[in-house]
């Protein structure tokens, strides 16, 4: 009984650490050669854990085998476009200019009621609204309404361009993203006095607070009848994400941004302008839900 509980543990590690390797996405996004490896890894696992006959080091070998497959053909697919067409295959179009292409969808054996299906997961109503279906070759499809039924963009609109980043997780589940903090070149006393003008004393009262890049906090209590803030509490012009790699995103730590033209003893001086949050109550855009 230890034997299968230590072979298990080690086998679980095993395979943990591999399909990290092998990168961060969902099945849904998966070339046809990475669902081939995952299926396998995944059955070597069980293997060596349902038969102890079955040596250890030959399961652990065949995973890692696997892992160096997946990363000659991901390197192969990189390196050379007619290897990744010969891997990967080809995006198929589906819908072109509003028409359905029967011949693709009779050659990749795909449904006229999984299409249909897509296109609504897609935003687009009915066929009419669509200009273009592509079948990428993860399996997903791409949607893209026809020219008439596209949101109009502040370009065509001729409205001044905003710049919209990832807004900051400032708050999570009551605990205070000290880096996010820091990102943004924020106190966390700054937030802190914003929120008891609020009426909020606590952090943990908090289930999520969010800044973007309008200068907009987002602040929602916990609890059914938590109340959901919005607070003007900088100014758009001041507010300038610039995006950098995280090497541990994790939680609620937003994506890296600091201001850009602005630092942070500059975001400190607008909160105290405004009186630490007195008078970005002034500002509330929306009550309790």
């Amino acid at each position: 009984m230890l034997t299968g509980f230590l072979r298990t543990i080690v086998l679980f590690s095993v395979t943990s650490v591999v399909l990290r390797l092998m990168g961060k996405r969902q099945l849904a996004q998966l070339q046809p050669y990475e669902v081939v490896i995952t299926l396998m890894i995944s059955d070597l696992a069980t293997l060596p854990m349902a038969d102890v006959e079955i040596p250890l080091l030959s399961g652990v070998v065949s995973i890692l085998t696997l892992l160096l497959v997946h990363s000659l053909l991901s390197a192969l697919s990189y390196a050379s476009l007619r290897m990744r067409r010969i891997i990967c295959g080809r995006p198929s179009v589906l819908v072109r200019d509003g028409k359905i292409c029967e011949k693709e969808l009779a050659k990749l054996c795909f449904d006229l009621s999984d299409l249909m299906e897509g296109m609504r997961s897609g935003g687009v109503i009915g066929l009419g609204e669509a200009g273009s279906v592509v079948l990428e070759t993860n399996g997903s499809l791409s949607v893209f309404p026809s020219a008439d039924n596209r949101p109009a963009t502040r370009g065509e609109m001729k409205l001044p361009q905003v710049y919209d980043g990832i807004p900051l997780t400032l708050i999570l589940d009551g605990q205070m993203q000290e880096r996010s903090m820091r990102i943004a070149g924020l106190e966390p006393g700054w937030l802190r006095r914003i929120l008891q003008g609020q009426g909020i004393e606590r952090d943990k009262d908090v289930l999520i607070a969010t800044l973007d890049t309008q200068g907009s906090l987002l602040v929602q209590e916990k609890g059914d009848d938590g109340r959901l803030l919005t607070l003007d509490v900088l100014k758009p012009g001041q507010v300038r994400w610039q995006h950098a790699q995280e090497d541990d995103h994790r939680g609620g730590d937003a994506v890296a941004a600091r201001p850009a033209e602005h630092g942070g003893a500059a975001f400190r001086g607008e909160a105290d302008e405004r009186g630490d949050g007195e008078n970005a109550g002034d500002s509330l855009s929306a009550g309790a839900e």
